[in-house]
């Protein structure tokens, strides 16, 4: 398992700033350092750092005088040994598994750069942002021409949602701009795609980025001030055309760079009204937990083993574009190995037949299972059959995610003594609520 340095610029942020590391602390991708930068604080935020960096020690907390949210990421630089970098802000924070999606892709394609979905958090609302549609592996010129479509989106020009190779880094000796407050980001990544082959796209939110009401975002929205922000970024920005394609295609494409100096980002709101839009703390679909209300109840392990299964159920769904129930029923199809009938599935599953109809209709038309016979001949309880193979090694993943994430701090003897009482547990329950005509 490869390290990532997780980078984090703090500023006055003592009142965010647990949930910020809490948050990276809990990913399900142990190996991380965490480089906490106090950029001068003026407040509480240095003292809650270097109490995080007494309790584990993955955090590394390092004061320094104010100089910038660029020269506290430069800082950062000069501490990281990890393999790879990624960045949050203190105001924002991780899903659990993100780490772990974006280092998958970085290691499962010949490629320079992971970029993921975010949610975008407007006081209680939450929306999914992604400018890229599907998951795919990009070639540095069709990601050239992707950010042409809309390349004041949040989603090209940050830092925080997208995974780096530290060895690029260092090896081009690309640092953040100190002499600009603005576009520095945007600068820092398009000085690193000059190094890029291939970007893997996954469709995942790999980040929260909530908005802050008088941040530098709220007080430069306007045409004016975002136009004199560009000025800063054009140059470079049409360098990487300039150093991406040959002549002519450049020249085809002249009149798309510099509109970037007018465009807006699309990817910044997340209002009540518009689709896709939830209220925080439902965008995963999972049921918030609840407290001590089954605590000691036979009824608690079965909720929270669902709940932790749904959330991973939930992330495939999102990258294959697909419901969670299509990922469910997948999943049991494949561990079952043989063809199942939709009466099956749906009382293995408990979804009601209507739903697990609807399912295998999605699925049967996006290819992942196929029904025995031809139509018309075709009935309603005739087996439905396993074709998701490249999803095999996801539903795999998951599965082990599940157990990673549950077995943590259980020694193997452990686990196979609580896997045996499991076994007997359920076949103490299914001999009770089986028929007697039934048993053997």
């Amino acid at each position: 398992m490869e390290k990532v340095s997780i980078i984090v610029p703090v500023y006055n942020g003592e009142s965010r700033l647990r949930r910020c590391v809490e948050s990276i602390l809990h990913q399900d991708y142990p190996d991380l350092e965490v480089i906490l930068v106090d950029d001068g604080s003026r407040d509480g935020s240095l003292s809650i750092m270097e109490e995080y960096a007494r309790l584990d020690n993955r955090v590394k907390a390092i004061h320094k005088e104010n100089g910038g949210v660029s020269s506290a990421r430069n800082r950062a630089f000069e501490e990281a040994t990890g393999t790879y970098i990624r960045f949050s802000d203190v105001d924002d924070w991780l899903p659990m598994d993100s780490t772990k999606l974006l280092v998958r892709e970085m290691e499962a394609n010949p490629v320079q750069l992971v970029i993921g979905d975010f949610y975008r958090v407007v006081d209680q609302n939450v929306s999914q942002k992604g400018s890229i549609e599907k998951s795919d592996v990009l070639t540095i010129k069709e990601y050239a021409d992707k950010m042409l479509f809309s390349p004041a989106d949040l989603y090209y020009g940050v830092l925080w949602n997208k995974l780096y190779r530290r060895e690029i880094i260092e090896r081009y000796s690309i640092r953040m701009d100190e002499s600009i407050r603005y576009s520095e980001d945007m600068i820092f990544n398009l000085q690193y795609l000059l190094h890029v082959g291939h970007i893997a796209v996954l469709k995942a939110p790999v980040y929260y980025y909530e908005y802050t009401k008088g941040s530098l975002l709220d007080q430069s929205f306007n045409l004016s001030s975002t136009v004199k922000m560009k000025a800063n970024v054009i140059g470079h920005y049409d360098n990487f055309y300039k150093s991406t394609f040959d002549a002519g295609e450049y020249e085809q494409r002249l009149p798309a760079i510099y509109s970037f100096l007018f465009a807006l980002g699309r990817d910044s709101l997340a209002l009540p009204f518009l689709p896709g839009t939830k209220k925080l703390g439902t965008e995963t679909g999972v049921t918030p937990l609840p407290g001590n209300a089954l605590s000691r109840s036979p009824l608690q392990s079965s909720y929270l083993t669902i709940q932790l299964f749904r959330f991973y159920l939930d992330s495939l769904a999102k990258k294959y574009r697909l419901e969670r129930d299509d990922v469910l029923l997948l999943y049991i199809m494949e561990k079952l190995g043989e063809p199942a009938a939709a009466e099956y599935l749906a009382s293995v599953t408990g979804l009601s037949r209507l739903t697990v109809g609807a399912s295998l209709a999605r699925l049967l038309v996006r290819g992942y299972v196929s029904q025995q016979g031809s139509f018309p001949e075709k009935v309603l309880n005739e087996p439905y059959v396993f074709r998701a193979d490249d999803m095999r090694e996801d539903l795999l993943r998951m599965e082990q995610d599940y157990a990673s994430v549950a077995y943590a701090g259980l020694s193997d003897e452990e686990i196979e003594a609580y896997r045996h009482m499991s076994d007997v547990i359920s076949g103490n329950i299914c001999s009770h609520l089986s028929p007697a005509g039934d048993l053997d």
